[in-house]
């Protein structure tokens, strides 16, 4: 196991294409374009990926815990067994990524956009999901537990294999969505 800690590598790349088994703790990621960039068995503690593109990445078998991602934007890269907690992924950009067997919890997604993601077995839950634009995503045996979707946009969408157990739809936007069961929904939310 290879510990990485207090590092900055803000406005810098990684110096390594692959890392397994190394833990990046209290480390600086801001401002960085992290491109084609694999880490496998990877933990990520108090880590600050603020203003960053992290663009054909592969994430497997990783942890990420207490994580700073504002204005952050992931896309085409692979999650895998990933699991994530306490992190803060505010404002920023989900698209094209594909996440499988994937548990998110105790997080804030609030303001994102996430665009023609692909999500199997993935799990949200108690999750901050204000105002986010959902458009185009794949879901297959996908649940959103506890979570808060107030004010989000569904656009495009096919989620008949999208749980919201228990989670609050008030005001959220459905357009032009195949699948809904509306009895898992508030009833105020806005159809078109």
């Amino acid at each position: 196991m290879t510990l990485i800690q207090n590092k900055n590598f803000n406005k810098n790349t990684l110096f390594e294409n692959e890392f397994e088994f190394s833990t990046f703790k209290n480390c600086f990621f801001k401002f960085t374009i992290l491109k084609d960039k694999k880490f496998i068995d990877c933990n990520f503690v108090d880590i600050d990926f603020g203003n960053s593109d992290l663009i054909n990445c592969e994430f497997i078998n990783c942890n990420f815990s207490n994580c700073e991602l504002f204005h952050t934007n992931f896309k085409n890269c692979l999650f895998k067994q990933v699991s994530g907690s306490e992190f803060d992924l505010r404002a920023g950009v989900l698209e094209k990524n594909t996440f499988n067997y994937c548990n998110f919890f105790n997080s804030c997604f609030r303001g994102s956009k996430m665009s023609d993601n692909n999500y199997n077995n993935f799990s949200l839950s108690n999750c901050d999901m204000k105002n986010i634009i959902f458009l185009k995503n794949i879901y297959n045996e996908t649940e959103y537990k506890l979570c808060n979707f107030f004010k989000s946009k569904f656009i495009n969408e096919q989620i008949s294999h999208l749980n919201f157990k228990n989670s609050n739809t008030f005001l959220c936007v459905f357009q032009n969505c195949q699948g809904l069961i509306l009895e898992e929904l508030d009833k105020h939310i806005i159809l078109n």
